[in-house]
């Protein structure tokens, strides 16, 4: 007879550190619990992987972890043990270090609370240092407003924090305390029943708080001279194309421009090309998202085999200071605000819509970048996402007149109407350049057709999430999404096995799951295929890539929409499908553009699998409103610009999409 065993549960504590005032603990995972710590007045350590309490008696803090824990398949014997163990071996600079504490002087704006601005990673003794100095907090910004001088502050955060000097930077270029000017409300054609949001928020202690968020102010010159027979040369070569000759041009006559061609023509190119140029013998930074570094290196070394290149990140400062290049994600700009011996002659900022946000740290970094660097230019095939005062960004960060403005300023004269947007798209014809696949002589053409399909499985799994009350919106219509598309997988195969020797498809999810379903379901086939998702190194996304491009036996790219449809070039596919329609029409074309673009030989079909009587169709409508948007908006630019410079501004859903892609892009 088997004897039964027992099983004994997982210690909770795991680790515990201190560093006199607070202490950091390590505990295991339990499934289906969330945040127990947070009502007990603990909170997050991102850098440290650990929840922090204020250090207090061992009695009490494991009390705590009883009374948070209880009832939980843990074990909590021998706590006592780590947490007594932890506070006698004091760390003191362990959790302070990684505060990123910045004071910045304040150039403008409501300068009555006070002169300087405090920003830093959530910390409570952090906080009542500021409250010690009457602070005021600006949520936008993330930042606390004082009228003290930075060495009262300093000394503030010594005696009450435990924060060291060295520790805290202390900025030299004024920034712009300015208020966020809040965005008019939309409708939206897509709406599910759905349970009411929860009550409260966010408020913190009840305190006043105020709307500022922090930027700079950037010069700007026009006329600039240039070296032309360098920009001969890379004609002559066949390195460059006549329309990105004058691309080229149109950055360097300026010392802030941006980069806005259709998705396909070449910008990097473009943008490596006029930032040597700009730069001379200096040194150029590239900002871009994580997943785009390699891309980046290789076009660089492309046109410019001996360049030095170095990785924020992953090469020493030193090592950088040796480098004539140097690429870092957006994540990694905060360590290069406080490297102000390194500098740079050129900044240029791929995928530059992702500084849309105002309040966003990748943002605020770029700002601050942007002021001590002579040139800055902006890349991206959509230059404008959501409303039109995101352009105001833009338009900030590479000195333009109009950056200059309030923002509030802005979105009352070039926001909300044709009429306005027409005076923006005159006010900026010599800003950005904008050229459409019309240049490409030799590109074949595109077609999207939508295939309207009735699963033979049925809708009973839909229509039940459809009818669950106790789900909010935005996660029910996550659910609902994710459901269609393990629906389509039928038909994605179906497409797979139909398609001619010759072929090739990229098939865009939204979902992980439906990523791995097609993988296991290809490989049944003995389909071979690659598939590039936002956990992937960089490594990894340029391996599929290359394996795509290359190897005729692999005949699918699976990605999902938020990985793969952006900055890569995937031409040896002729055939797209959708698993699920992005938010957008922009959104849609930049990632079927992976394969309708500059080396593209073939005609490309599109295919869009709908299904009928779900929000599927809610999702056409709302695609339908905003391409109407988009065709006013195309009118208005075409009428103020110059043929060279054709523009086409994006538009993205209200607030409440963005939150929806959020979700997805977790999911």
């Amino acid at each position: 007879m088997l004897k039964p065993v027992n099983i004994s549960p997982p210690e909770l504590l795991i680790k515990a550190c201190s560093d006199g005032k607070r202490i950091g603990l390590q505990l295991a995972n339990v499934p289906g619990l969330n945040r127990p710590l947070a009502q007990y007045g603990a909170w997050w350590s991102g850098n440290r992987r650990m929840w922090l309490m204020e250090a207090s008696n061992v009695e009490r803090m494991a009390q705590t972890l009883e009374d948070a824990y209880l009832g939980q398949y843990v074990d909590l014997q021998g706590s006592d043990v780590t947490l007594k163990a932890a506070l006698t071996a004091v760390e003191p600079d362990y959790f302070t270090q990684l505060l990123d504490i910045q004071i910045f002087p304040l150039a403008r704006g409501d300068l009555q609370r006070g002169r300087w601005a405090v920003s830093f990673q959530y910390d409570p003794f952090c906080v009542s240092a500021m409250r010690s100095l009457g602070g005021y907090f600006h949520k936008h910004a993330s930042a606390w407003q004082v009228r003290a001088e930075p060495e009262l502050v300093i000394a503030r955060l010594a005696s009450i924090a435990g924060v060291q000097p060295e520790y805290v930077f202390v900025h030299e270029q004024p920034v712009v305390l300015e208020d966020l000017a809040s965005p008019g409300s939309q409708g939206s054609p897509i709406s599910v029943p759905a349970a009411p949001p929860p009550l409260g928020g966010g408020g913190g202690p009840g305190e006043e708080e105020g709307s500022g968020f922090l930027s700079t102010e950037h010069g700007h010159a026009d006329d600039l001279p240039f070296d032309s027979s360098a920009l001969s040369a890379f004609l002559e070569d066949g390195t460059l194309r006549d329309y990105q000759a004058q691309g080229v041009v149109h950055m360097i006559r300026q010392s802030g421009a941006c980069m806005g061609d259709d998705m396909g023509l070449g910008k990097s190119r473009q943008t490596v090309v006029a930032a040597r140029i700009a730069a001379g013998r200096g040194r150029v930074l590239i900002v871009c998202p994580a997943s785009l570094r390699l891309n980046w290196e290789r076009e660089i070394r492309m046109v410019y085999p001996d360049a030095v290149i170095g990785m924020v990140g992953e090469d020493r400062i030193a090592t950088l200071q040796g480098c004539d290049w140097v690429i870092g994600n957006y994540e990694r700009m905060g360590g290069l605000v406080r490297e102000t011996a390194l500098v740079f002659a050129v900044m240029a900022v791929d995928e530059a819509h992702y500084l849309k946000e105002y309040q966003s740290g990748r943002t605020r970094n770029v700002f601050l970048l942007a002021a001590r660097i002579d040139r800055c230019y902006v890349v991206t095939g959509t230059p404008l996402l959501n409303r039109e005062i995101e352009m105001h960004t833009l338009l900030r960060i590479t000195g333009h007149q109009l950056g200059r403005m309030t923002l509030a300023d802005f979105r009352k004269a070039y926001a909300g109407s044709p009429e306005k947007r027409a005076l923006l798209a005159e006010a900026i014809k010599g800003w950005m350049i904008r050229r459409s696949k019309s240049v490409l002589s030799d590109l074949g053409r595109k077609e999207r057709q939508l295939r309207y399909i009735s699963p033979a499985e049925g809708l009973g799994s839909y229509q039940e999430i459809y009818g669950d009350m106790t789900l909010q919106a935005m996660p029910k219509i996550v659910r609902l999404r994710k459901t269609l598309e393990s629906l389509k997988l039928p038909f994605l195969i179906d497409t797979v096995q139909a398609m001619g020797a010759d072929d090739k498809i990229i098939i865009f999810c939204e979902y992980m799951s439906t990523v791995d379903a097609l993988k296991q379901a290809l490989a049944a086939l003995q389909i071979a295929c690659v598939s590039l998702v936002g956990s992937d190194t960089a490594k990894k996304r340029q391996s599929a890539v290359d394996a795509f491009q290359a190897d005729p036996s692999i005949k699918v790219f699976i990605g999902t929409t938020m990985a793969a449809g952006v900055g890569i070039t995937l031409t040896a596919a002729n055939l797209v499908a959708f698993a699920s329609m992005p938010w957008t029409p922009a959104l849609m074309r930049q990632a079927e553009d992976r394969a309708y673009r500059l080396g593209q030989k073939r005609d490309v079909l599109v295919l869009v699998p709908v299904i009928p009587c779900t929000i599927d169709e809610g999702v056409l409508k709302l695609q339908d409103s905003k391409r109407t948007t988009e065709v006013e908006v195309i009118e208005a630019a075409r009428s103020a610009l110059p043929d060279s410079q054709r523009q086409i501004i994006k538009a993205l859903p209200q607030e409440a999409i963005e939150e929806l892609e959020a979700l997805e892009e977790y999911a």
